[in-house]
């Protein structure tokens, strides 16, 4: 079961993918909300669950759906199955990116494996759904490289957070594709230059397709990510081979700036990056996210 956004006649509204098929979460919160003699504004992103309903979890969302059942039509509540989704999350406050968290990614570009989580920022710009297309630009004749990796997504505000206490500031997990202009971030690396540019072009980061909640029965630690290229697999690999754990990750930047609903942190790639090029067809899954599908070029 995961959350996703859509358009719901001409508006935006949160879905619900479930073995059952695919549901208006929206209208089923507002027929919940009514059996229980409360009214409060319909969140349509699941950045507005995050802040104004302060509930995500499995356990409510199936309570709500269930209620829903009773009450209303089904015909009502369904979502075609080829529904066009939008960003899951929203606008997030921000994208943390964790560079060389698996020792075999930081083999094969020659680097050293780091003592402690290595962050770097990617633009809220840079955001697409899945089925949106990556856009490589014209100006831009050198490599592009896919980049298959497990997203967190924060649930609520937290600073200093300790490792014991930091699935607690977990929401869900998502897919995220950090694509990068490669020889841009080598010439970045080569002169001390931060990573943002190489990072944060327009459409350089799919996400996607929805956000399964943390409750779920999911280890995050123990996930496949298998990312193919026109159906041939380019990257194959298993969160438990994260260097650093999600805990460390999120202790270590809450110890530097506040985490806010919403925020996206990405846990690091595996081996296999490679190039892309346009007409490319880009699949990831993730064991229990679904999968996040994008073309590059138009």
């Amino acid at each position: 079961m995961y959350f996703f956004s859509f358009t719901h006649e001409g508006q935006n509204a949160i879905g619900l993918k479930t073995k059952n098929g695919n549901f208006n979460f929206s209208i089923a919160l507002d027929i919940y909300q009514q059996s229980q003699g409360t009214k409060q504004p319909i969140p349509v992103t699941f950045l507005q669950v995050l802040v104004e309903m302060e509930f995500c979890s499995n356990e409510v969302a199936n309570e709500v759906m269930e209620n829903a059942w009773v009450q209303a039509k089904m015909g009502e509540l369904r979502v075609a199955p080829d529904v066009c989704m939008d960003l899951p999350i929203g606008r997030p406050g921000k994208i943390i990116g964790v560079g060389r968290n698996y020792k075999n990614h930081v083999k094969e570009l020659d680097h050293d494996i780091p003592e402690l989580p290595l962050f770097f920022c990617k633009a809220t710009s840079s955001l697409i759904a899945t089925d949106q297309p990556i856009i490589i630009p014209e100006w831009l004749d050198t490599r592009v490289d896919h980049e298959a990796e497990l997203a967190v997504i924060i649930s609520k505000q937290g600073r200093s957070i300790s490792e014991a206490d930091a699935m607690d500031y977990v929401a869900g997990f998502t897919i995220l594709n950090d694509v990068t202009a490669r020889d841009i971030q080598k010439e970045d690396v080569n002169s001390a230059h931060p990573w943002f540019r190489s990072k944060s072009m327009d459409t350089f980061c799919p996400v996607g397709p929805g956000i399964t909640p943390a409750d779920q029965d999911l280890d995050p630690h123990n996930l496949d990510i298998v990312l193919t290229v026109n159906g041939e697999i380019r990257q194959k690999n298993n969160t438990k081979n994260m260097i650093f754990t999600i805990p460390q990750i999120i202790a270590e930047i809450s110890k530097y700036m506040t985490l806010l609903p919403g925020d996206i942190i990405a846990t690091g790639t595996p081996e296999g990056v490679g190039p892309i090029y346009n007409g490319d067809i880009i699949e990831i899954k993730i064991t229990g996210l679904g999968t996040l599908t994008n073309k590059v070029g138009l």
